[in-house]
């Protein structure tokens, strides 16, 4: 409670105007004079507090905008100072020296006057009627982060965020209530001060006021086609009237990487080696030395190539200064903001510029105000493949230890041909990183201009626009025998591509709100808006440099190399047309009702199905004002019953009612002419769909706001049933049509959850306060239907990361999405299986026992026997195949997520403490297959300690390094005695499969932030001119409680919308120790 008084200097100084009209300021008499100074808990002056004589109210004054005050009395007695949403206070009057006099937050006033933004305009938070969320500045400025999005994880409810990776450009995923949509886009819809922006990453926290999160669609439908997946409404900071002042901010830091996967050592990985080849005459002797050597191996440290990769510490830095202030004509706000940051990959870099100006200018004796506001960010990341190549994985595979001598074509390819692939994993880890190069260089920039009209009382209008531009280059170059240069002979190969994006909105919107017979509140507003996108895309690729070329050669003289087909792209723009309204109305400031209606006109779809109307409309009743509750007052400050329903539209898809087509850009595919390669177009695989149309929420929300003893203890439940109609699914068409899929309005969705919020101000005393907040989501996800009425009842998607069972993922009808699929592991199998046959020298599976090597691990040969990986057999009919023996072994939705933090203040330290968690939520380790599995005969990998010697089953005798499995030298005896105490079947399938060995509870509970600061006495700072100065600590992503295996467990590194809680390499996370300061002059 104590925060939200920082965001009240706007308020104070209308107050003040209104004030200074309203007051009959001047002495009654003249005797007496008092000064003095009225200022908030924090020291701050409250400009417009009202100061009057006890004995005769009317006697008044209010302070000025340093909170100063001079009041004549007509004799000595007591003095009244009050501050609307800070308690009365009652003083003695002191004559002779200057009057200090601190006013404190009134818990329950604050609530009545907090406004939140609800969509073209904003409210009273106690005249809500829909479910909004919000966080403040003062919740913000504490704590110090570098994206908006980290800013509200695990902070509100019904709001997941989760960021996919550590990288410096991974994507954040941000759901609202779950998100109704399979195939296509979840995100929420961003605007910023007013205007739809593409995502909020590159807001600086520190120029954040606050951010709203509408939810129900009662809140969302004035976004209409836009709004079904909830709204982020952000509010950037703005000037505020009075002497100007400068604020200074600034951290470092570092960044340390933690969880490192424990692979093999050096004496066990040759003894892999051995394994892979067994044979008397191996060129493993060759290769590694002889079988009596190897203890030498065990001395050997090993290479630590993840250390090597990332254990960087990566120095973060930030720097913001904002200079803001004014008269009561003009204010102004100017904020600069620096990110510099190296992460924990070597190489990898980001740095950020942001610059934000607002201006707001009265004209014509304050009948009209222009606002004008600009935002322009630079950014540049440096890494290669930074969020989406396998560096992790080639950090824990590759060998510790080198051979003896070097690897032929031969050894590489086993016992296939020559593959690319083996020799791409096989590079070193260090020599990728750090000879290829990757520069993403991104700008954009918006100017927003609004002119607002006070026609006349209670009637405004306002006029406004947009106008943003986005730039954004990406140079890639591989030099000579790296990953993609060894698919050019080896030689360097070179990447630029180029993306330039336009935009403007227009909107207007006229407000009027009128009281009658001081119980009857109506506010109208009405708008109009049309906005307008386009961008294009231009891609050069040029190869076979100089192999002795570096990024420095290539970059300056890109015309030698030889050049492939420019590719060059116009998307098609994207326009809308929209009227809306809303009409609010109160009666006796206890009822309240809302309706809200817009339509929307997009290109998006075809003629007759662009146009779409979507109504909302809510009501609220305020329990605790009506007169048989008055026996409840003193405990029971708030009790408000919500209720909503509305209809929003999801219209942010691709444009698929038209016929697309693509340039070739296979390489393979390109035809030749004098020795150069030409591309041509070619149709889409997609077929056109001119009955398309956007896919349609219907939600409905019951909520319930609860105040306690003087709003110190605040309460809000929500439950609410979203029901997503005519979902975009890409249905699979006859080979005999020509194409292979079609968009089609087919399938449903359900999301039905609750929310609960608590806030608490548990102590608040002079000298120390505590305050307690909670916030848990349940939210249950269920598919109605796929593919229309009597369709199919299920969707097969193709996840990948295994050779056996990649369909890995599933949507059912009547369940969750996020569904993982897979066999079911059984273990391994045992010397009772199988009975040794002494001519063959091989293993025979006994009769009954299901055989997992005829239908689907058809690769493991003379390795199949005891020690081998089993498959339980669900269906019972002695076999395993893929279609009877595989189910639903994941989900990875989880049951409930959630976040509680405390904030505590002493004297002048302040301390913060964040958590967040998610529960009953399953995560597909497939690095965790990967990186135990032999596959496509790929040798000269290493694996992780899962494979370690103490777990495993080994298939050779460590004192003689022969092959005692099968053929020559086989010892049934000797092997079951060296395997008597395995636990985990042997790696030489030649096979991976999708079992649920590798999906993994993912819950966890996470501290994200702990922050120590403090705040030097006002007296001190003075002395060199501050206002105020303050230091802290913060540490992020401190630890993580979990049952997870893998590196963390919030991540996602699939770009499928249907593939969720997916671990494949993903770029690790790291943890963040930072020292700061706050000054204002």
């Amino acid at each position: 409670m104590k925060k939200k008084m920082k965001n009240m200097g706007g308020s104070r100084l209308l107050l003040f105007l209104l004030l200074c009209c309203m007051l009959p300021i001047g002495a009654f008499a003249q005797g007496i004079t008092v000064k003095g100074t009225v200022v908030d808990s924090s020291g701050e002056p409250v400009i417009g507090a009202t100061v009057s004589e006890k004995s005769q109210k009317t006697n008044a004054v209010i302070t000025d905008l340093d909170g100063n005050f001079t009041l004549s009395l007509s004799k000595a007695g007591k003095i009244v100072v009050s501050f609307v949403g800070m308690q009365t206070k009652e003083v003695d009057a002191v004559v002779g020296r200057a009057m200090k006099i601190t006013l404190e937050d009134d818990s329950q006033v604050l609530d009545e006057v907090e406004v939140v933004a609800i969509g073209y305009g904003n409210a009273r938070r106690r005249d809500l009627t829909g479910a909004i969320s919000s966080v403040g500045e003062g919740t913000l400025k504490n704590i110090p982060v570098t994206s908006a999005s980290s800013a509200i994880t695990g902070r509100l409810a019904g709001v997941s965020v989760v960021t996919t990776q550590g990288s410096p450009d991974a994507s954040v995923s941000i759901r609202v209530r779950g998100g109704g949509s399979i195939t296509q886009s979840n995100d929420p819809l961003f605007i910023v001060d007013g205007f739809e922006v593409s995502n909020i990453d590159d807001i600086p926290p520190t120029d954040i006021e606050s951010i709203d999160v509408l939810k129900d669609a009662s809140s969302t439908a004035i976004y209409g086609a836009k709004g079904a997946n909830g709204v982020i409404l952000v509010t950037t900071k703005s000037g505020r009237s009075g002497k100007t002042e400068v604020s200074f901010n600034a951290s470092v830091g570092f960044n340390r990487f933690y969880n490192e996967t424990e692979v093999l050592s050096p004496y066990e990985y040759v003894y892999l080696q051995r394994e892979l080849d067994s044979s008397e005459n191996a060129g493993f002797f060759d290769r590694f030395g002889r079988w009596e050597d190897m203890d030498i191996y065990k001395a050997k440290q090993g290479t630590n190539w993840q250390d090597m990769l990332f254990g960087d510490t990566g120095i973060k830095q930030n720097y913001n200064l904002n200079i803001n202030g004014g008269s009561e004509d003009l204010i102004y706000s100017i904020s600069y903001t620096h990110d510099d940051e190296s992460y924990i990959m070597q190489t990898s870099n980001f740095k950020r510029d942001n610059l934000n100006v607002k201006l707001s200018k009265k004209l014509f004796n304050n009948k009209l105000r222009l606002d004008f506001n600009a935002k322009m960010t630079h950014r540049v990341i440096d890494g290669p493949s930074v969020s989406s190549g396998n560096k992790l994985r080639d950090a824990v595979k590759y060998p510790p230890v080198k051979t003896l001598t070097e690897l032929s074509d031969e050894d590489l390819a086993g016992d296939d041909a020559l593959e690319l692939e083996n020799i791409n994993t096989l590079n070193d880890p260090w020599f990728n990183i750090t000879n290829e190069y990757k520069k993403q260089t991104k700008f954009n920039n918006s100017y927003n201009v609004a002119l607002t009209w006070d026609i006349i009382k209670g009637l405004s209008w306002r006029a406004e626009g947009t106008y943003g531009y986005t730039y954004d280059r990406t140079d890639n170059i591989w030099l000579a025998n790296t990953s993609t240069a060894n698919g050019r002979a080896g030689q360097p190969v070179a990447q630029r591509q180029y993306w330039n994006g336009k935009n403007w909105t227009l909107r207007t919107t006229l407000n009027y709100d009128v009281t009658l017979a001081d119980i009857h509140r109506f506010d109208l507003m009405a708008g109009i808006e049309a906005k307008h996108s386009e961008r294009d895309e231009m891609e050069i690729n040029s190869d076979y440099f100089p192999g002795d070329y570096t990024v420095d050669n290539i970059l300056s003289m890109w015309n030698n190399g030889t050049a492939e087909p420019t590719y060059t792209t116009i998307e098609e723009p994207s326009r809308s047309l929209s009227y809306f309204g809303r009409l609010n109305y109160v009666l006796k400031n206890r009822y309240y009702l809302t309706f809200t209606l817009r339509a929307d006109g997009t290109n998006v779809f075809a003629p007759g199905n662009k146009w779409g109307i979507f109504p909302a409309g809510s009501a609220a009743w305020r329990i605790s004002d009506e007169k048989f509750m008055e026996s409840t007052k003193k405990w029971l400050s708030n009790l408000k019953l919500r209720a909503s329903y509305g209809k929003s539209g999801n219209a942010r898809v691709g444009s698929y009612w038209r016929q697309t087509y693509s340039p070739v850009t296979n390489i393979k595919n390109l035809y030749y002419q004098n020795g150069i390669g030409q591309s041509g177009l070619q149709p889409a695989n997609r077929l056109r769909n001119e009955n398309l149309t956007w896919e349609s929420k219907y939600s409905t929300n019951v909520g319930l706001d609860m105040g306690f003893w003087n709003n110190r203890i605040n309460l809000t439940f929500d439950f609410y049933n979203d029901v997503t109609k005519d979902l975009i699914m890409e249905v699979q068409l006859p080979s005999n049509s020509g194409y292979k899929t079609q968009y089609q309005n087919l399938g449903q969705t359900t999301n039905r959850g609750v929310e609960l919020t608590l806030n608490a101000n548990l102590v608040n005393k002079k000298d120390f306060y505590l305050d307690f907040n909670f916030n848990i989501s349940f939210n249950k996800n269920t598919v109605d239907a796929l593919y229309g009425s009597g369709g199919d009842t299920e969707m097969i998607i193709d996840g990948g990361a295994v050779e056996v069972g990649s369909d890995n993922y599933r949507i059912f009808v009547g369940e969750e999405v996020g569904l993982m699929y897979g066999y079911v592991c059984d273990g391994m199998y045992s010397f009772d299986d199988f009975t040794f046959n002494e001519a063959s020298k091989k293993w025979v599976l006994k009769e009954g026992v299901p055989n997992v090597t005829e239908e689907v691990l058809t690769n493991s040969g003379d390795n199949f026997g005891p020690g081998h990986i089993k498959l339980k057999d669900l269906n019972g009919d002695g076999k395993i195949d893929p279609d009877n023996d595989r189910k639903i072994i994941g989900r990875a939705l989880p049951k409930h997520t959630g976040g509680f933090g405390l904030t505590a203040g002493w004297k002048g330290f302040d301390l913060t403490a964040l958590f967040n968690w998610s529960y009953g939520n399953d995560v597909f380790n497939a690095s965790k297959i990967d990186y135990t599995s032999y596959q496509g005969s790929k040798r000269y990998q290493n694996m992780s300690k899962e494979m370690s010697l103490d777990n495993r089953f080994t298939l050779i005798d460590p004192e003689t390094g022969q092959n005692i499995y099968s053929g020559k030298f086989a010892n049934p005896e000797r092997l079951q005695e060296l395997n008597a105490n395995a636990t985990m079947w042997h790696p030489l399938m030649n096979n991976s499969v999708m079992t649920d060995w590798a999906v993994e509870d993912g819950s966890f509970l996470r501290l994200g932030t702990l922050t120590l600061g403090y705040t030097f006495p006002k007296q001190w700072t003075k002395k060199f001119g501050a206002k105020n100065l303050r230091l802290y600590v913060t540490g992020n992503n401190l630890f993580c409680i979990t049952g997870y295996s893998g590196q963390d467990p919030e991540v996602n590194t699939s770009s499928n919308n249907m593939v969720l809680g997916y671990d494949l390499s993903a770029y690790p996370k790291s943890r963040s120790y930072i020292v700061g300061l706050n000054v204002t002059f």
